[in-house]
């Protein structure tokens, strides 16, 4: 109780009026914290490096759940795309040429990553993009999304049955309605990635999350 007192943790029937959560563990939100890293203002991540076009229009990154603006990025256009696109193209090959093992144990590594050291900023994100509460982020639904990325990345090391003699078809467009969470990327991204595909993506919400995650993947993908 003196805990909650010395936290300031309001009444009950306010907590009810509100639908507030209550204060993040160590009092850092660490979405908001990488956020800030950036200068709240983010680009495209292409091949590993956030691109920031100059002359574009900002885009307004809005928190979910009270409209508030967490961050801006560059208007988008064809020749983004284009980037990303041959981006994707020279990276596809090299990542086809790894073979099944390879891109499975890969693929458990990031899995590893994103449940232990990114788990807190990742889920944050997650609830500032999407609003859902941060329980559930943080909890139920990562877990689900892990568990889209371990299966395929197990069955890549040990060698789908039946798919002998398959070779990758290249790079694969992914389109995702927003705001999209972190199993429904997942669900699109982990079997495509295990069979050896390269994914440029397009999602009605780009920001923060999906920056972040293709950060992680860009690290542990090239790591031996």
């Amino acid at each position: 109780m003196a805990a909650l007192v010395a936290l300031g943790a309001p009444p009950v029937p306010k907590i009810f009026a509100t639908m507030e959560e209550g204060p993040i563990p160590a009092g850092i939100n660490p979405g908001e914290a990488w956020l800030e890293s950036h200068g709240r203002s983010l680009g495209h991540f292409v091949a590993g490096t956030w691109l920031k076009p100059p002359g574009r229009t900002s885009l307004e990154c809005r928190e979910a759940a009270t409209g508030r603006t967490v961050a801006v990025v560059p208007a988008g256009d064809s020749s983004d795309l284009a980037v990303a696109v041959a981006a994707a193209a020279a990276a596809a090959e090299a990542w086809a040429g790894l073979g099944g093992p390879e891109r499975g144990q890969r693929l458990t590594r990031l899995a590893t990553t994103l449940d232990s050291d990114y788990r807190g900023t990742m889920g944050a994100l997650l609830a500032l993009a999407g609003g859902r509460p941060l329980c559930r982020t943080l909890g139920a639904d990562l877990d689900l999304g892990l568990r889209l990325l371990q299966v395929p990345a197990g069955g890549a090391q040990l060698g789908p049955p039946g798919l002998e003699g398959w070779t990758p078809l290249g790079v694969v467009a992914v389109v995702l309605a927003g705001p999209c969470s972190l199993s429904a990327l997942l669900w699109k991204l982990g079997p495509l990635l295990a069979m050896g595909e390269w994914q440029g993506g397009r999602s009605g919400m780009v920001w923060g999350p999906w920056g972040r995650f293709g950060d992680l993947g860009d690290s542990w993908g090239s790591r031996e």
